[in-house]
């Protein structure tokens, strides 16, 4: 588990990215404060190359470990290795370069192999500043400030580990419920026309023994191959059309779990009661329409869905209204589908901030 793992998922949504470059580069940044308490000591200038040229290194290797997936141990023991180099050689403060080292073994490192490396990072950090002789209050302060610090990393790597695995877990399921569907969808296609084809390929076998003896006879079986190949595809548009009308349930299932991801919390109430499946339908696509609206535009931290009498309502606490995008026809869809219904759709802006979807249907 690295930071580039969680860049576009998770609660942060869109801004993962931008956090997964940036925490890096804002840790590595904090490397001139060893350097800077250096600088203000009785330097050497055959020292300046080689904590330049040290400091370089190790802030490659740090970055190189937390944002890559590639082996630890290598980058680990160089920063290691510069570490104690610049400590034993250079300057006392550099021992604080075994934070950065901690902090980026145990983000990388997971259970007792995470332990052992914080163990082992402090015990060298405590040694390497023993061999210089610090003041006592300096041995312990960075001693005690690298074992925190590492910790501190290994208890956040095994948070971000566990919400990697959890995202994946989600994929997973959503995959087996689609694969899932369509089995449920295959065995209802076999059901419903398996019987109606046997039998049409019998009287089709049928009609043409019956030819050219016996045309009347013919004729009355193709006609019942025509009555049951018109029954068969109207079967078939049934299933279909179930197949892709969206349930009310699940779009707001789908929406709480989509919304939540992006760090909306979302509160839902209704329906009352069981809803015409026509309506159901069309009150599933403003449910899909309203979540996506929310992620992609509003910028919202807490969203509410209402359904009650007819009536479907999603508001949240964001910017306001989305902006008019060229070629966007997602409400302009919305209102056509409700439109069918004899319903009327309402967006814009709330009253108190942020924005509101109303959709209004004939009750059943």
């Amino acid at each position: 588990m690295t930071y580039e793992n969680c860049e576009s998922t998770g609660r942060f949504g869109h801004w993962g990215r931008f956090y997964a470059i940036a925490g890096p580069l804002f840790g590595a940044a904090w490397l001139w404060t060893p350097v800077a308490d250096w600088a203000a000591s009785d330097t050497e200038e055959w020292q300046i190359p080689l904590v330049a040229a040290g400091i370089a290194v190790f802030a490659a290797m740090f970055l190189y470990t937390v944002m890559s997936r590639r082996p630890v141990l290598p980058p680990v023991l160089t920063m290691l290795a510069i570490a104690v180099g610049l400590t034993l050689g250079v300057y006392d403060s550099f021992a604080w370069l075994f934070v950065w080292a901690g902090s980026a073994a145990s983000v990388r490192l997971s259970g007792l192999t995470s332990v052992k490396a914080v163990a082992a990072i402090t015990a060298l950090a405590a040694a390497t500043l023993a061999l210089t002789d610090p003041e006592a209050a300096v041995f312990w302060g960075i001693t005690a400030t690298v074992f925190a610090t590492s910790a501190l990393w290994l208890l956040i790597g095994g948070l971000m580990r566990a919400n990697e695995e959890l995202r994946e877990a989600r994929a997973e399921l959503a995959e087996m419920a689609v694969a899932e569907e369509r089995l449920r969808f295959s065995r209802d296609l076999h059901d419903l026309l398996g019987h109606d084809l046997s039998l049409i390929a019998l009287k089709a076998e049928l009609a043409r023994k019956l030819l050219p003896d016996r045309v009347d006879a013919a004729a009355g079986e193709v006609e019942e191959i025509r009555e049951l190949t018109r029954s068969a595809l109207s079967q078939v548009r049934e299933a279909v059309d179930g197949y892709r009308r969206p349930s009310l349930g699940s779009e707001l299932a789908g929406a709480k779990v989509a919304l939540e991801a992006a760090g909306i919390e979302l509160r839902v109430e209704g329906p009352d009661g069981p809803l015409d499946p026509e309506v159901e339908s069309v009150l599933a696509w403003a449910v899909r329409e309203g979540a996506t609206n929310a992620i992609r535009h509003s910028g919202a931290s807490h969203a509410a869905i209402t359904v009650r009498d007819g009536t479907l309502e999603i508001a949240d606490d964001g910017r306001g209204a989305p902006p008019v995008r060229p070629g966007g026809n997602g409400l302009t869809g919305l209102r056509e589908r409700v439109q069918s219904v004899g319903g009327t759709v309402e967006a814009g802006a709330s009253p108190g901030g942020g924005f509101r979807l109303t959709v209004r249907v004939p009750a059943a």
